[in-house]
């Protein structure tokens, strides 16, 4: 019976062998060679012939792809368990099959099993990663034959394609037991390569059928295929050294794992810790940083910080939180926390998030303006917006189409209607959407057909929409209290005087020496003011 997931990620630095324990280690790092995670630990079975079983060029058991795979991924904290124990050499792929269908009780090669032996189908449904290599002994006594009488195609064929069919069930049976199983596939390379000119150039055509076959096959079952024809071909005589021998050295077990299975796997869901660390940006130079604890197999003793790839900050294992202030306005930043423990290992897998700082905005026409602070809210709440050229003009006039595009997308409104206005239609689509927006809201009339968009809006009319927006949003009319001391507003209508007075009752307008000067043209700095005063007011009126 094996362990639980949790006592297996502590013992397995202990029964972890040879294969995750190189020679000439010191005592530190054969107690603990095993880097922190924050990724859930996984099972890792290898199925399969002498390939997975680790037979090398001349004929004896030694480290195989399958244990240099399981090798780093246990020492870099992704995996508890490995077990090699199902892979036999010899083994064709009906004998894998069997094996699964019979659910065979074998050996344990490998760490992280309580028991000495294990049912294969338990192994199956426990396990997270599971690679496969079978075929190439369906081929073998074909392919031997044909060094002296030349490829029997037809026979390759046959038996390569029965080869396929029987993999397909292999994982068709595993994904039966562990449908989130992550199943690896070996491909093929050309094991003879010592072959005579005339063979080769046949294999060579046939093994690119099959591999094309093979990955279309592994695919359509949801399962990865990995790739090893070229890895091989960079360097046959080092990794293939023993003409009378398919099998790989040590140096091609090696490459196969390096660069071909540990890359697909690493890419895997497993591994996404992507939610382990949250961001929250404060302001323009601070944002407040937190990640989840990591683990590992003995403790984690700190957490290095990184920011652009350089060490910035070395926190206390306790400590899963920092600040970052001093920041540059406007800047992207990515930034990435290791967990490390006693022994010096660093994580691999580390949560990694990436944030711009937000921009502080400003214009290069408002720095000694009295309305500098209103018209820089009034850009940083995306109530107005600046030019191209950097300036925001703040003494020219706001147009009547400008004013009800403005309070629109400051209040969020949209309509599919259309406005009956005929005077419109040169201006673009968003515009005349949002002009269509404030007539069927009611924040705007018109004069007929007319609504005169190119004219300013004076400052009674842009009260009116202010008020009007009020009455929207809040579902009520505005209650005076009193008159407003102005006095140049007597001979307008109620509507007006009341909209005029509510600007003035919640200190979005004071007027200047007694006066509103209701006729007067709005400059795009007043327009700021009130627009950012309303707003105020809305938020806090909604929140009461």
């Amino acid at each position: 019976m094996q362990l639980s997931k949790k006592f297996r990620f502590l013992a397995a630095g202990v029964l972890a062998l040879q294969l995750a324990m190189p020679v000439g280690a010191n005592a530190v790092e054969q107690r603990d060679s095993i880097a922190p995670s924050w990724v859930s630990q996984a099972d890792y079975v290898a199925l399969g012939d002498s390939l997975a079983h680790g037979m090398n060029e001349v004929g004896i058991i030694g480290l195989g792809y399958a244990d240099f795979v399981a090798q780093a991924l246990h020492q870099d904290g992704f995996i508890t368990s490995y077990n090699k124990g199902f892979a036999y050499s010899g083994y064709t792929t009906k004998n894998v099959l069997e094996d699964i269908q019979n659910d065979v009780e074998k050996p344990v090669t490998g760490f992280g099993y309580q028991s000495d032996k294990v049912k294969l189908r338990t192994s199956i449904k426990e396990a997270e990663i599971i690679t496969l290599t079978a075929g190439a002994n369906d081929l073998i006594p074909i392919l031997k034959e044909s060094q002296t009488t030349g490829i029997n195609a037809a026979a390759m064929l046959k038996a390569s394609q029965g080869a396929i069919k029987t993999i397909a069930t292999i994982l068709e049976e595993i994904k039966k037991l562990n449908p989130n199983a992550q199943v690896y596939v070996m491909g093929y390379y050309n094991s003879f390569p010592y072959y005579r000119e005339d063979v080769q150039k046949q294999f060579k055509m046939l093994l690119t059928v099959m591999n094309t076959t093979i990955k279309t096959t592994v695919e359509k079952a949801g399962a990865i295929f990995v790739p090893t024809y070229d890895i091989i071909a960079k360097d046959v005589p080092s990794y293939l050294p023993n003409p009378e021998n398919i099998h790989l050295s040590e140096a091609g077990y090696l490459a196969v794992a390096n660069e071909g299975f540990l890359p697909a796997i690493k890419e895997s869901t497993l591994w996404d810790v992507s939610k382990a660390i949250q961001v929250n940006i404060k302001d323009s130079t601070t944002v407040k940083l937190s990640w989840q604890e990591a683990k590992d197999n003995v403790g984690i003793t700190n957490y290095n910080v990184y920011v652009n790839g350089k060490l910035a900050f070395t926190q206390n294992a306790d400590t899963t939180a920092i600040t970052l202030d001093k920041l540059s306005k406007n800047t992207a930043y990515t930034v990435n926390v290791k967990a490390v423990d006693a022994a010096g290992n660093e994580s691999v897998q580390s949560p990694t998030v990436t944030f711009t700082t937000e921009r502080t905005l400003s214009f290069t026409d408002i720095e000694n303006h009295w309305a500098k602070e209103f018209i820089l809210k009034a850009a940083e709440e995306g109530i107005m917006k600046g030019y191209v050229d950097g300036t925001f003009r703040p003494e020219q006039n706001v147009t009547r189409a400008q004013a009800a595009s403005i309070l629109v997308r400051s209040l969020g409104l949209t309509t599919k209607e259309q406005a009956p206005f005929t005077d419109i239609s040169s201006y673009d689509v968003g515009t005349q959407s949002e002009i269509a927006a404030a007539y069927a809201y009611g924040l705007v009339k018109g004069t007929g057909e007319k609504f005169n968009p190119g004219q300013p809006v004076t400052r009674a009319q842009l009260a009116l929409m202010i008020n009007r927006a009020y009455e929207h949003q809040l579902k009520h009319p505005y209650a005076v209290k009193g008159k407003a001391p102005f006095s140049d507003i007597a001979s307008y209508n109620e509507e007006t005087k009341r909209a005029i007075t509510m600007l003035y009752e919640q200190g979005i307008v004071r007027g200047n020496e007694g006066e509103f000067s209701p006729e007067a043209p709005t400059k795009r700095s007043h327009a700021a003011k009130i627009f950012v005063n309303f707003s105020s007011l809305l938020k806090n009126t909604e929140v009461k």
